[in-house]
């Protein structure tokens, strides 16, 4: 067992010795990239996204000879809200975000850690007791202007939810496992970040050829509030992955998919190369949130 204060937030952290693979498999790859988001206005979403796919495709299948196939449909209308103490963002300190989905009155929640060191990613405690909870260790491939090819590992845990959230308790019935690892009060008060909903529109139906595995494509509309006429997206994100639940991936999958990356890098007119990721907008909505 190991104990530590938690920087900055004066919490005593118990830590119990978990069991981790020797190779933790990384069942899953995601690559990302911001968008220009001015290029797209709710009123003319569907046109906006299919014209980023026609600027998409090709490149794409110019750069691994392979094809693109399927036309870029609305898959999902939801909204999304993070959870946090408010003043200390606790959470967000330990590396991990909490986050909400309601779609068709359907509530379902995620608790996320992300590291750059894959084992340390690993040996965070998602598991869950709810029934229908699914985990997976994802490797997130971005960019930035002056780093083309970042790598962040992820480990996440999905379940249902029936809980109002507004409590510590209300993760803890998720995630016994974090509760065991950290201890932290079942009384602490859950807040909405920034006290902000964003309405998440995401199209797919859209894949790349990669071979033994197709990368399934994304583009992702984060609006603050509920959208409406020429209002522009506050993020905009295109994405591709593919999973194997062995993660035994073949050298050409993988090279075809950095060939694939590399060719979205391309479209300059389209990519944000610096631009703010989905977590950083919500976090830094409300500046005075996270502060004492």
């Amino acid at each position: 067992m190991r104990i530590f204060l938690a920087s900055g937030l004066g919490l005593l952290v118990v830590l119990s010795a978990m069991p981790v693979q020797a190779n933790p498999d990384v069942i899953s790859r995601e690559y990302k990239l911001i968008l220009d988001a001015s290029r797209f206005q709710y009123q003319n979403e569907q046109s906006d996204v299919l014209k980023l796919m026609q600027a998409a495709k090709p490149a794409i299948e110019d750069a691994i000879d392979r094809t693109v196939t399927g036309t870029a449909t609305l898959d999902h209308d939801r909204q999304v809200r993070f959870f946090d103490t408010a003043g200390s963002c606790v959470l967000d300190q330990l590396g991990y975000s909490f986050r909400e989905r309601l779609e068709n009155g359907d509530s379902q929640v995620t608790l996320k850690f992300r590291s750059p060191d894959r084992y340390i990613a690993d040996f965070e405690d998602l598991s869950s007791s709810t029934k229908g909870a699914d985990s997976k260790l994802e490797a997130d491939v971005g960019a930035t202007s002056d780093m083309p090819f970042k790598v962040v590992y992820s480990h996440s845990t999905k379940a249902p939810n029936g809980r109002k959230l507004n409590r510590m308790d209300d993760i803890h019935a998720h995630f016994p496992g974090f509760e065991d690892d950290y201890g932290l009060d079942d009384d602490l008060a859950l807040s909405v970040v920034g006290d902000l909903t964003v309405t998440e529109r995401v199209y797919r139906n859209v894949d790349i050829d990669l071979g033994q595995h197709d990368g399934e494509i994304s583009i992702t509309l984060w609006y603050a509030g509920t959208p409406s006429g020429n209002q522009a997206p506050a993020v905009a994100e295109i994405s591709f992955k593919y999973e194997d639940p062995s993660a035994d991936y073949t050298r050409k999958v993988v090279n075809r998919a950095r060939q694939a990356f590399d060719a979205l890098r391309g479209l300059s007119d389209w990519v944000e190369p610096d631009g703010q990721t989905k977590t950083a907008f919500v976090y830094q909505y409300d500046s005075t949130f996270c502060q004492p």
